[in-house]
């Protein structure tokens, strides 16, 4: 196996251990709370506002939370590797994830600085509604 393949088998491997172990609450596809996807970067101010946001919507609802840096070359295939593509819009992008199937519960485009518990309450609503 040359070097790239051995890298992408073995990020693919800690992603995968890394949903199942995640924060002690997940144990892969098979959790029945499913999973928070954030797509966010390191220079999106709002993304810093909204992640300990989503940390604490998931942790309260007994979900993991997989981030994903929008600037990383590794971005478009761990989006595929959950069953997402990367999203169109400005980060941070929230998305509900559970058995293959994703729901966006937050777009970015809609935030504003200093309304923390609109954020929490957007998020909630539409965890709530995508869930049976």
């Amino acid at each position: 196996m040359n070097m790239q393949k051995k890298l992408l088998v073995t990020a693919v491997g800690l992603l995968v251990l890394g949903l199942s172990v995640g924060r002690g609450v997940m144990s892969g596809w098979a959790a029945s709370r499913g999973n928070m996807v954030v797509f966010s970067a390191n220079w999106c101010a709002s993304c810093r506002e909204v992640l300990p946001i989503v940390r604490d919507v998931a942790s309260q609802n007994g979900m993991g939370v997989t981030e994903i840096d929008v600037d990383s070359q590794m971005a478009p295939k761990q989006a595929r590797a959950l069953g997402l593509s990367m999203p169109n819009d400005e980060p941070p992008q929230v998305f509900y994830v559970d058995r293959g199937r994703a729901t966006l519960l937050y777009n970015g485009k809609n935030f504003k600085f200093g309304y923390p518990d609109a954020v929490r309450a957007a998020l909630l609503q539409n965890l709530q509604r995508s869930q049976p």
